[in-house]
């Protein structure tokens, strides 16, 4: 009796016709984006490799400092305003271990805005126009208006997404010691404030828009970036001077002659010295050399203090704020090229 054998052929690969197809459904960048991508590929890449160093370093140091906070039974002298005996030292040990080795990268986030702004924003556009490049583009059936969204749409994704990255790595790496020490690392002095959260990406989209109309404007390169320099500098310095005033102040009065109304690690605007009632009274200098400090100010009228103050709960409201001004500005920017280039076509 013979038997029958069946062969299980192997499935039909499919055809490079049907690959092609499958690819062409992915996403993909075309025309003038897909062009500006090409002249900024290097600095993204270069960004991501540092955004990720940065992202990897942080970690480890944020992983470090739980354990120790951990280990040496920190969470005990959370939120001390003036930590004595054991928590004095236990926190004086912490803070060189850990806080003083973080203070430089966040000083140095103060830079990368500039960073931005100089060698992405001021390039981008003056490159093109100081050696007319761009006339070939927009001879391809490509507006200048195009032609400029194009150029900026790239930058400002490629910034919002590296300036994020190393953003939330720095946040991450602070938040245990800003947490732990209070206000012996104050949340609202220009660092670390300046070198954590969303107004890191709001500045540097900020300092990258005034780059990008410098080079519309004066048309060069090294005068360009020199330009940014100068303008995002002062954008900064701005902004910092504003950044009090952002958000609703709360002001608190105690009946006490010294010290302060404010809680601690409390962000203080202004404060002085109270009467009975509340009402602001002057300070008294005399009474600084005076035998009993205290006594003289009560006899005085002085009974209390006040305090206008932003507290730490502020922090995140506050750097929305300043990140929502700077988008503000960014976009003010915006429209003064797309006027520019109507009106004064290159």
């Amino acid at each position: 009796m013979s038997g029958s054998v069946t062969i299980n052929s192997p499935s039909p690969q499919p055809s490079s016709a049907l690959r092609m197809r499958r690819l062409r459904r992915l996403p993909r960048l075309r025309g003038l984006t897909w062009l500006v991508w090409r002249q900024n590929r290097l600095a993204f890449w270069i960004g991501i490799g540092a955004a990720l160093a940065v992202a990897a370093y942080a970690i480890v140091r944020h992983q470090e400092m739980t354990t120790a906070i951990a280990e040496g039974h920190l969470d005990a002298c959370r939120g001390t305003t003036v930590p004595a005996g054991d928590c004095s030292h236990k926190l004086n040990s912490f803070g060189q271990t850990y806080q003083f080795p973080m203070r430089r990268p966040l000083q140095a986030m103060l830079a990368l805005p500039l960073v931005f702004g100089v060698f992405l924003g001021g390039p981008q556009l003056a490159q093109e126009l100081e050696s007319g490049t761009y006339r070939t583009v927009c001879t391809q059936s490509v507006t200048q208006l195009r032609w400029f969204a194009a150029k900026l749409l790239v930058p400002v994704v490629l910034t919002t997404l590296i300036s994020g990255t190393i953003a939330a790595a720095m946040t991450w790496w602070w938040r245990p010691a800003g947490s732990l020490l209070g206000g012996w690392f104050p949340w609202w002095q220009w660092y670390p404030y300046d070198g954590i959260g969303p107004v890191v990406v709001g500045l540097s989209v900020l300092s990258l828009l005034i780059g990008v109309t410098a080079g519309l404007i004066l048309r060069r390169t090294v005068l360009a970036m020199g330009a940014t320099v100068v303008v995002s500098a002062a954008a900064m310095y701005v902004l910092e001077s504003v950044r009090g005033h952002l958000l609703p102040t709360t002001l608190a009065t105690v009946q006490h002659p010294t010290g302060t109304a404010a809680p601690s690690n409390a962000w203080v605007l202004s404060e002085g010295a109270a009467d009975a009632t509340g009402r602001r009274v002057p300070d008294l200098p005399s009474c600084y050399t005076a035998d009993d400090y205290t006594k003289c100010l009560v006899q005085h009228g002085s009974t209390g203090r006040w305090a206008e103050f932003h507290p730490s709960s502020q922090l995140w409201p506050l750097q929305w704020a300043e990140t929502g001004l700077c988008v503000l500005l960014a976009a003010a920017l915006a429209g003064l090229c797309v006027w520019w280039i109507r009106h004064r076509p290159a």
